[in-house]
Order: structure tokens, then sequence, then C-alpha cells
């Protein structure tokens, strides 16, 4: 009794044309998209940090006649908290 093995190879198959161009320009739109969303997100935290800012500058000149050092530091508080980053 003898048995045979079929070892079979596979056939080297060629990337569809433009799979490079296509995949390439795919990834060019997914960065230029991860861009616009950072930016968009950077430009709302900016937009939130300059309200509270502003926010606290009212309260702050609540104070001014009764205690000026206190708003003066409340001020210079919300001047450093619109400079964080």
């Amino acid at each position: 009794m003898s048995s045979t093995i079929t070892v079979q190879s596979p056939i080297k198959v060629a990337a569809p044309r433009g799979a490079k161009l296509a995949a390439a320009l795919a990834l060019g739109f997914v960065r230029w998209l991860d861009e616009q969303f950072r930016a968009r997100a950077e430009r709302r935290v900016q937009a939130t940090r300059l309200a509270e800012a502003a926010e606290l500058r009212l309260y702050a000149r609540r104070f001014a006649r009764h205690d000026p050092r206190f708003t003066s530091d409340l001020l210079a508080a919300a001047d450093r908290h619109e400079r964080t980053e």
C-alpha cells in the first residue's frame, strides 16, 4: 500500500492595479481628518479656557471695592489660566 501527498504551492497574486495609490490616498485623507479633529478640539479647549477666565474676571470685579488684593489675585489667576496649554 502506498500513499501520495500532493503539496500545493500558492500562486503569486499581484496587487490590484492602483491599490498602492488608493491606500496612499486613503491614508492621506485619514491623516488630514485627524489634523482637523485635533485642531477643532484645541480651538474648543481654548474657547472654554477664555470663557472661564472671563467669568473669573467678572467674579473678581465684585470684590474690587472691598478687597483689592483679592481682586488682583483673582485677575492674575485668570491671566494665568488663559495662558495655560
